[in-house]
Protein backbone atom coordinates (compact mmCIF):
# COMPACT_ATOMS: atom_id res chain seq x y z
CA UNK A 1 0.00 0.00 0.00
CA UNK A 2 1.38 3.36 -1.01
CA UNK A 3 1.57 5.89 1.78
CA UNK A 4 2.50 9.54 1.90
CA UNK A 5 5.99 10.27 3.16
CA UNK A 6 5.71 11.93 6.58
CA UNK A 7 9.01 12.87 8.18
CA UNK A 8 10.87 15.74 9.75
CA UNK A 9 12.13 16.79 6.38
CA UNK A 10 13.54 20.16 7.45
CA UNK A 11 16.31 18.67 9.60
CA UNK A 12 17.20 15.74 7.34
CA UNK A 13 17.53 17.81 4.18
CA UNK A 14 19.66 20.37 5.98
CA UNK A 15 22.33 17.93 7.12
CA UNK A 16 24.69 18.64 4.19
CA UNK A 17 24.22 22.36 4.71
CA UNK A 18 24.84 22.04 8.44
CA UNK A 19 28.10 20.22 7.75
CA UNK A 20 29.11 23.00 5.37
CA UNK A 21 28.44 25.86 7.73
CA UNK A 22 30.05 24.09 10.67
CA UNK A 23 33.23 23.63 8.66
CA UNK A 24 33.22 27.28 7.67
CA UNK A 25 32.68 28.54 11.19
CA UNK A 26 35.48 26.34 12.50
CA UNK A 27 37.88 27.89 10.03
CA UNK A 28 38.06 25.10 7.42
CA UNK A 29 39.74 26.03 4.14
CA UNK A 30 36.84 26.18 1.64
CA UNK A 31 37.42 27.40 -1.90
CA UNK A 32 35.89 30.74 -2.80
CA UNK A 33 34.15 29.14 -5.78
CA UNK A 34 32.26 26.80 -3.45
CA UNK A 35 31.28 29.72 -1.24
CA UNK A 36 29.96 31.68 -4.20
CA UNK A 37 27.91 28.68 -5.29
CA UNK A 38 26.21 28.58 -1.85
CA UNK A 39 25.03 32.16 -1.17
CA UNK A 40 23.37 31.23 2.13
CA UNK A 41 22.73 28.27 4.41
CA UNK A 42 19.88 27.41 6.74
CA UNK A 43 19.98 25.75 10.14
CA UNK A 44 17.22 24.45 12.39
CA UNK A 45 17.54 24.70 16.17
CA UNK A 46 14.98 23.13 18.50
CA UNK A 47 14.93 23.42 22.25
CA UNK A 48 13.02 24.09 25.47
CA UNK A 49 12.72 27.41 27.31
CA UNK A 50 11.61 28.09 30.88
CA UNK A 51 10.77 31.64 31.91
CA UNK A 52 10.38 33.36 35.26
CA UNK A 53 7.28 35.30 36.35
CA UNK A 54 8.94 38.53 35.16
CA UNK A 55 9.56 37.02 31.70
CA UNK A 56 13.33 36.49 31.74
CA UNK A 57 14.73 33.12 30.67
CA UNK A 58 15.49 30.85 33.64
CA UNK A 59 16.69 27.88 31.65
CA UNK A 60 17.26 26.86 28.05
CA UNK A 61 18.10 23.42 26.64
CA UNK A 62 19.13 22.88 23.03
CA UNK A 63 17.77 19.66 21.50
CA UNK A 64 19.33 19.93 18.02
CA UNK A 65 22.78 18.62 17.13
CA UNK A 66 24.65 21.78 16.15
CA UNK A 67 28.36 22.58 16.13
CA UNK A 68 29.71 23.90 19.46
CA UNK A 69 30.26 27.33 17.88
CA UNK A 70 26.68 27.65 16.60
CA UNK A 71 25.20 26.10 19.75
CA UNK A 72 27.01 28.65 21.92
CA UNK A 73 25.68 31.52 19.81
CA UNK A 74 22.12 30.21 20.03
CA UNK A 75 22.39 29.63 23.79
CA UNK A 76 23.72 33.14 24.45
CA UNK A 77 21.03 34.72 22.27
CA UNK A 78 18.08 32.80 23.72
CA UNK A 79 19.13 33.40 27.34
CA UNK A 80 19.01 37.14 26.65
CA UNK A 81 15.37 37.11 25.50
CA UNK A 82 12.57 38.64 27.56
CA UNK A 83 8.95 37.49 27.35
CA UNK A 84 5.65 39.01 28.29
CA UNK A 85 4.73 37.61 31.73
CA UNK A 86 2.29 34.68 31.64
CA UNK A 87 -0.62 35.15 34.00
CA UNK A 88 -2.87 32.71 35.85
CA UNK A 89 -5.78 34.39 37.65
CA UNK A 90 -3.94 37.68 37.34
CA UNK A 91 -0.71 36.35 38.85
CA UNK A 92 2.52 35.95 36.87
CA UNK A 93 3.83 32.38 37.00
CA UNK A 94 6.72 30.20 35.82
CA UNK A 95 6.12 28.65 32.41
CA UNK A 96 7.90 26.34 29.96
CA UNK A 97 7.61 25.86 26.21
CA UNK A 98 9.28 24.22 23.26
CA UNK A 99 10.96 26.38 20.62
CA UNK A 100 11.72 25.94 16.93
CA UNK A 101 14.28 28.38 15.56
CA UNK A 102 15.40 28.76 11.95
CA UNK A 103 18.75 30.42 11.33
CA UNK A 104 20.05 31.94 8.12
CA UNK A 105 23.77 32.06 7.43
CA UNK A 106 25.21 34.48 4.88
CA UNK A 107 28.82 34.82 3.68
CA UNK A 108 30.95 37.15 5.79
CA UNK A 109 34.52 38.42 5.26
CA UNK A 110 36.97 35.55 5.26
CA UNK A 111 35.86 31.93 5.25
CA UNK A 112 32.98 32.45 7.67
CA UNK A 113 29.24 33.04 7.84
CA UNK A 114 27.14 35.50 9.80
CA UNK A 115 24.02 34.01 11.37
CA UNK A 116 20.67 35.70 11.87
CA UNK A 117 17.23 34.56 13.02
CA UNK A 118 14.93 33.74 10.09
CA UNK A 119 11.92 32.64 12.16
CA UNK A 120 10.96 31.47 15.63
CA UNK A 121 7.96 29.46 16.82
CA UNK A 122 6.97 28.63 20.38
CA UNK A 123 4.93 25.62 21.46
CA UNK A 124 6.16 23.44 18.58
CA UNK A 125 4.70 19.96 18.96
CA UNK A 126 6.44 16.60 18.57
CA UNK A 127 4.63 13.41 17.58
CA UNK A 128 4.63 10.56 20.06
CA UNK A 129 2.48 8.54 17.62
CA UNK A 130 2.12 9.30 13.93
CA UNK A 131 0.19 7.43 11.25
CA UNK A 132 1.14 8.32 7.67
CA UNK A 133 -1.88 9.01 5.46
CA UNK A 134 -2.75 6.68 2.60
CA UNK A 135 -1.98 8.14 -0.82
CA UNK A 136 -5.25 8.32 -2.82
CA UNK A 137 -5.07 5.60 -5.50
CA UNK A 138 -6.57 7.86 -8.19
CA UNK A 139 -3.88 10.47 -7.52
CA UNK A 140 -1.14 7.84 -7.77
CA UNK A 141 -2.40 6.79 -11.20
CA UNK A 142 -2.59 10.44 -12.28
CA UNK A 143 0.88 11.23 -10.93
CA UNK A 144 -0.61 14.04 -8.83
CA UNK A 145 0.80 15.39 -5.58
CA UNK A 146 -0.44 17.89 -3.00
CA UNK A 147 0.34 19.83 0.15
CA UNK A 148 -2.44 19.71 2.74
CA UNK A 149 -2.36 22.08 5.71
CA UNK A 150 -4.41 20.80 8.62
CA UNK A 151 -5.77 22.66 11.60
CA UNK A 152 -5.56 20.50 14.72
CA UNK A 153 -7.29 20.73 18.08
CA UNK A 154 -5.17 18.86 20.64
CA UNK A 155 -5.96 18.12 24.30
CA UNK A 156 -3.59 18.21 27.30
CA UNK A 157 -2.71 14.53 26.82
CA UNK A 158 -1.64 15.13 23.22
CA UNK A 159 -4.65 13.49 21.57
CA UNK A 160 -5.99 15.06 18.37
CA UNK A 161 -9.62 15.91 19.12
CA UNK A 162 -10.38 17.38 15.70
CA UNK A 163 -8.62 17.87 12.38
CA UNK A 164 -9.87 20.04 9.55
CA UNK A 165 -8.21 21.27 6.32
CA UNK A 166 -6.98 24.85 6.18
CA UNK A 167 -5.60 24.88 2.64
CA UNK A 168 -4.80 22.23 0.03
CA UNK A 169 -2.46 22.97 -2.88
CA UNK A 170 -1.92 20.71 -5.91
CA UNK A 171 1.37 20.26 -7.77
CA UNK A 172 -0.34 20.31 -11.19
CA UNK A 173 -3.12 22.40 -12.68
CA UNK A 174 -6.40 20.52 -13.04
CA UNK A 175 -8.66 20.70 -16.10
CA UNK A 176 -11.16 22.86 -14.19
CA UNK A 177 -11.79 24.29 -10.73
CA UNK A 178 -14.40 21.60 -10.19
CA UNK A 179 -11.82 18.89 -10.96
CA UNK A 180 -9.24 20.63 -8.73
CA UNK A 181 -11.69 20.69 -5.83
CA UNK A 182 -12.43 16.99 -6.29
CA UNK A 183 -8.70 16.19 -6.10
CA UNK A 184 -8.25 18.44 -3.06
CA UNK A 185 -11.08 16.62 -1.27
CA UNK A 186 -9.40 13.26 -1.83
CA UNK A 187 -6.14 14.44 -0.32
CA UNK A 188 -7.96 16.14 2.57
CA UNK A 189 -9.96 13.02 3.49
CA UNK A 190 -6.79 10.93 3.59
CA UNK A 191 -5.02 13.55 5.73
CA UNK A 192 -7.83 13.94 8.25
CA UNK A 193 -8.24 10.16 8.67
CA UNK A 194 -4.56 9.84 9.51
CA UNK A 195 -4.35 12.88 11.81
CA UNK A 196 -7.23 11.65 13.95
CA UNK A 197 -4.89 8.90 15.20
CA UNK A 198 -1.92 11.14 15.95
CA UNK A 199 -0.66 11.76 19.47
CA UNK A 200 1.70 14.51 20.63
CA UNK A 201 4.00 15.10 23.57
CA UNK A 202 3.00 18.05 25.81
CA UNK A 203 4.78 21.19 24.63
CA UNK A 204 3.73 24.00 26.99
CA UNK A 205 3.37 24.09 30.77
CA UNK A 206 1.98 27.02 32.72
CA UNK A 207 2.44 27.03 36.49
CA UNK A 208 3.47 23.37 36.27
CA UNK A 209 0.37 22.22 34.35
CA UNK A 210 0.11 21.24 30.69
CA UNK A 211 -1.99 23.62 28.62
CA UNK A 212 -5.45 22.04 28.28
CA UNK A 213 -6.17 22.80 24.63
CA UNK A 214 -3.69 23.37 21.85
CA UNK A 215 -4.51 24.80 18.45
CA UNK A 216 -1.95 23.83 15.83
CA UNK A 217 -1.17 23.65 12.15
CA UNK A 218 0.48 20.68 10.41
CA UNK A 219 1.32 20.33 6.71
CA UNK A 220 1.35 16.97 4.92
CA UNK A 221 3.05 16.62 1.55
CA UNK A 222 1.95 13.89 -0.88
CA UNK A 223 4.45 13.29 -3.65
CA UNK A 224 6.19 10.57 -5.63
CA UNK A 225 9.15 12.82 -6.43
CA UNK A 226 11.28 15.33 -4.57
CA UNK A 227 9.00 18.35 -4.13
CA UNK A 228 11.67 20.77 -2.94
CA UNK A 229 11.59 22.66 -6.25
CA UNK A 230 7.88 22.17 -7.03
CA UNK A 231 5.58 25.18 -6.93
CA UNK A 232 2.20 24.16 -5.56
CA UNK A 233 -0.98 25.74 -6.91
CA UNK A 234 -2.76 27.06 -3.81
CA UNK A 235 -6.37 26.26 -3.11
CA UNK A 236 -8.80 28.35 -1.04
CA UNK A 237 -8.05 29.02 2.65
CA UNK A 238 -10.63 27.93 5.21
CA UNK A 239 -10.54 29.27 8.81
CA UNK A 240 -10.70 26.72 11.61
CA UNK A 241 -14.13 26.76 13.29
CA UNK A 242 -12.64 26.58 16.80
CA UNK A 243 -9.46 28.65 16.42
CA UNK A 244 -10.15 32.37 16.79
CA UNK A 245 -6.40 33.06 16.99
CA UNK A 246 -6.13 32.61 13.21
CA UNK A 247 -9.61 33.68 12.12
CA UNK A 248 -8.19 36.19 9.65
CA UNK A 249 -5.16 34.06 8.61
CA UNK A 250 -2.65 36.73 9.63
CA UNK A 251 0.33 34.40 9.81
CA UNK A 252 0.70 33.24 6.21
CA UNK A 253 4.50 33.55 6.12
CA UNK A 254 4.99 31.35 9.20
CA UNK A 255 2.62 28.70 7.88
CA UNK A 256 4.40 28.62 4.50
CA UNK A 257 7.74 27.91 6.22
CA UNK A 258 6.51 24.74 7.91
CA UNK A 259 8.05 21.55 6.54
CA UNK A 260 6.36 18.23 5.95
CA UNK A 261 5.91 16.53 9.34
CA UNK A 262 6.25 19.71 11.45
CA UNK A 263 3.47 20.89 13.73
CA UNK A 264 3.31 24.50 14.96
CA UNK A 265 1.08 25.87 17.68
CA UNK A 266 -1.14 28.80 16.75
CA UNK A 267 -2.14 29.69 20.32
CA UNK A 268 1.16 29.67 22.20
CA UNK A 269 1.11 31.53 25.50
CA UNK A 270 4.65 32.81 24.89
CA UNK A 271 5.22 36.27 23.42
CA UNK A 272 8.59 38.01 23.14
CA UNK A 273 8.73 41.63 24.20
CA UNK A 274 10.92 42.47 21.19
CA UNK A 275 10.85 41.12 17.65
CA UNK A 276 13.95 38.99 17.10
CA UNK A 277 13.41 37.95 13.47
CA UNK A 278 16.27 39.30 11.35
CA UNK A 279 18.50 39.92 14.37
CA UNK A 280 22.09 38.68 14.23
CA UNK A 281 23.35 36.09 16.70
Amino acid sequence: MIRALVMRRGYNLLLPRIACVVALMLGANVASAQKAATPFVELAAKGEIQIAPDGHVIDYQLKSDLSPTVAALVDRTVRGWHFEPILVDGKAVIAKTTMSLRLRGEPAPGDSYSLSIASVNFGSLTHSTVKPPEYPADAVRAGLGARVELYLLIDADGKVLEATPRQTSLDMRASSERAAEAWRKQFERASVRAAEHWRYDPSEFVDGKAVKKRYALAPIVFGMNNHESIVFIPGPVHPAPWDKTDAENKDEARFAQLSNGETAATNSNFRLKDDVVGKAL
